[in-house]
């Protein structure tokens, strides 16, 4: 039986949208092993965006890819050592996507440690705008 069953996300950023890799996300997400227990529709602003990001340069970046008014997918995430695997996940899919190893950023955010998931989720979970049902009995 698995030890280190663990929940995260996965919050697809505007060009995962505008550039049609949503379901191209989701389907990598499955197939390496993660149970999406649920989908939230949100909507980011400024502050959070801010909260969520340390540094400046990532502030910036994030704050001209997520207008405050755009909404955005999220997937609830559950699987061993999810945090860790999910980490690795979203430099691979980037890497996919872009089509060259270099490329920093872009698509989708994903915590990076169990401390970072319990505090993204607490500024995330006020700014829910619809919770679907498990999205395996859904869509």
């Amino acid at each position: 039986m698995p030890q280190n069953i663990q929940q995260t996300f996965c919050l697809l950023k505007s060009e995962a949208h505008l550039l049609g890799k949503q379901s191209y996300i989701k389907s990598r997400i499955e197939q390496s092993g993660f149970t999406i227990t649920e989908k939230w529709s949100v909507r980011l602003t400024f502050g959070d965006v801010f909260r969520m990001y340390q540094g400046w340069i990532p502030r910036i970046a994030t704050v001209l890819r997520l207008p405050p008014l755009f909404k955005l997918d999220m997937y609830l995430l559950e699987g061993q050592d999810a945090i860790q695997q999910m980490y690795h996940l979203k430099h691979q899919i980037r890497h996919e996507i872009w089509g060259f190893k270099n490329k920093k950023g872009g698509f989708l955010h994903a915590p990076d440690s169990v401390e970072e998931t319990k505090q993204h989720l607490e500024i995330i979970e006020r700014r829910v705008l619809k919770k679907y049902c498990p999205v395996n009995d859904c869509f």
